[in-house]
C-alpha cells in the first residue's frame, strides 16, 4: 500500500492535460450558441430600459436584475467554467477560460454555486414586488410567508460564508481525495484530468462539509419551490376578488405579468432542479454515461436563455420592444401593426387608468416586505 502510494504521488499531469478543450459537440454548442442567445439577451434589456412604460419602471428594475442575472451565469457557466465530466467518476474538470490561470476547480465550483443563489434570490424577489403588490392585508398566509423568506434569506446568507470559511480545509482535501480516486482506478484506466488543479470531485458523503453545503442547497431550493407557489396562489385569488372593483383591463395586466413571473420560476425549477438530482444521483450511486451529464449541463448553461424567452413572449411591453426592434434590422419582416388595438388598449391602461389599486406595481410599491 505505501508503494502504490508513494507511485500516486509521483504521477502529475502536464499542463497540457490540465489545459485540453472539452469535447465536442458539447464545447461548440456552449460556445457558439451565444451568437443566438446573448441578442436575445440584449434586445430584452433594450426593451425593459427603453420600452416599458413608466408606469412599470419599478417591477423592471427586477426583471432586469434578473435577466442581467440569466446572463452573467450562462456566460460563466458555459466560457469561464465550462464543466467536464468524467463518469462514472465523480469529477468535474473546468476547461473555460479559468482553466489559463489555474483556478482551482473547487473555487470554480463554489461560484457556480453563488450563480445558482442568485437565481433563486432575484425570482423570489420578484414573487415578492408582486405580492406586496397587491396584498396588503395581514393575514396568516402573509405571515407565513414572511416566516419562510427570512428563513431562505438566512440560507443564501449562510452559503456563501459556509463556502468562503471551509476553503482552508478543502484545498488540501481535494488534493487528497483526487489521489485517492486516481490510485483505486488507475487499473480501470481513469484519466490522469483527475488529478488537474481545475478538478473538483465529490468528497465522501460524510464529508463535514460537502454534506452540510449540499444540505443548505438542497433546503434553499425546496424553500423556493414552497415559497412560489403559495405566492402565485395568493396573488391570483386576490387578483379575482379585486375584479369585482379594478377595470378588466388592469386584472388582465397583474395576471399577465404573475403568469409570466411563474412560467419563469417553472423553467428554472425544471432546468436546473433536473441535473442537480443527475448529479447527486452520480455521486449517491453510478452514472456511467458522459452524454447524460453534457445534456444536465446545457440544461443549467441555458435555463436563463429560455427564462428570458418566455419574459419575452408573455410580458407583452418587452414583446412589443423585441418586435420593433426586429423590424427595424430586419425590414423585409411584414409591417404589420405590432399592436393590436385589444393591446394597444391594455398597454395604455397601465398610465390612463385612474382605478384605485394603490398596490398594483403601476404604482410605488409598498416597502413593507412579507
Amino acid at each position: 500500500m505505501e508503494t502504490s502510494t508513494a507511485h500516486v504521488l509521483s504521477v502529475t499531469p502536464s499542463k497540457a492535460d490540465c489545459l485540453s478543450d472539452a469535447p465536442n459537440p458539447y464545447r461548440l454548442v456552449m460556445h457558439f450558441t451565444h451568437f443566438l442567445t446573448i441578442p436575445l439577451y440584449m434586445m430584452a434589456i433594450y426593451s425593459l430600459i427603453n420600452k416599458c412604460p413608466k408606469a412599470l419602471k419599478e417591477y423592471r428594475n427586477y426583471l432586469l436584475w434578473h435577466t442581467l442575472g440569466n446572463l452573467i451565469f450562462e456566460l460563466y457557466i458555459s466560457l469561464f467554467m465550462l464543466p467536464v465530466t468524467y463518469l462514472p467518476y465523480p469529477v468535474f474538470r473546468g476547461a473555460g477560460f479559468l482553466k489559463y490561470f489555474d483556478v482551482s476547480g473547487l473555487i470554480q465550483f463554489y461560484l457556480l454555486v453563488i450563480c445558482l443563489i442568485h437565481t433563486g434570490l432575484s425570482i423570489l424577489e420578484m414573487f415578492k414586488y408582486r405580492f406586496d403588490a397587491a396584498i396588503s392585508d395581514d393575514t396568516l398566509i402573509k405571515k407565513t410567508l414572511h416566516k419562510i423568506v427570512i428563513f431562505f434569506w438566512v440560507i443564501v446568507i449562510i452559503i456563501p460564508i459556509f463556502c468562503l470559511a471551509t476553503l482552508p480545509r478543502c484545498h488540501p482535501k481535494q488534493d487528497h481525495y483526487k489521489e485517492v480516486l486516481y490510485e483505486e482506478n488507475m487499473s480501470n484506466g481513469i484519466s490522469i484530468h483527475v488529478l488537474c488543479n481545475t478538478v473538483v470531485t465529490a468528497p465522501p458523503l460524510l464529508d463535514p462539509v460537502f454534506t452540510p453545503l449540499m444540505s443548505l442547497i438542497v433546503t434553499a431550493m425546496l424553500t423556493a419551490a414552497t415559497i412560489i407557489p403559495m405566492t402565485f396562489i395568493s396573488i391570483w385569488r386576490k387578483l379575482d376578488q379585486l375584479s369585482r372593483h379594478l377595470s378588466k383591463r388592469t386584472i388582465q395586466l397583474q395576471k399577465m405579468l404573475l403568469m409570466s413571473l411563474f412560467i419563469q420560476a417553472v423553467i428554472h425549477g425544471v432546468m436546473l432542479g433536473a441535473p442537480l438530482i443527475g448529479f447527486i444521483y452520480a455521486i449517491v450511486f453510478i452514472l456511467p454515461y458522459d452524454s447524460i451529464a453534457y445534456c444536465l449541463l446545457l440544461l443549467i448553461s441555458f435555463h436563463g436563455s429560455f427564462s428570458t424567452i418566455a419574459m419575452i413572449f408573455f410580458t407583452k411591453p418587452v414583446r412589443d420592444g423585441v418586435k420593433s426592434i426586429l423590424k427595424f434590422f430586419l425590414p423585409f419582416l411584414k409591417s404589420s401593426s405590432l399592436k393590436s388595438p385589444s393591446e394597444t388598449v391594455l398597454v395604455s391602461s397601465l398610465t390612463s387608468s385612474r382605478v384605485s389599486f394603490q398596490k398594483d406595481s403601476m404604482y410605488p410599491s409598498n416597502k413593507n416586505s412579507f
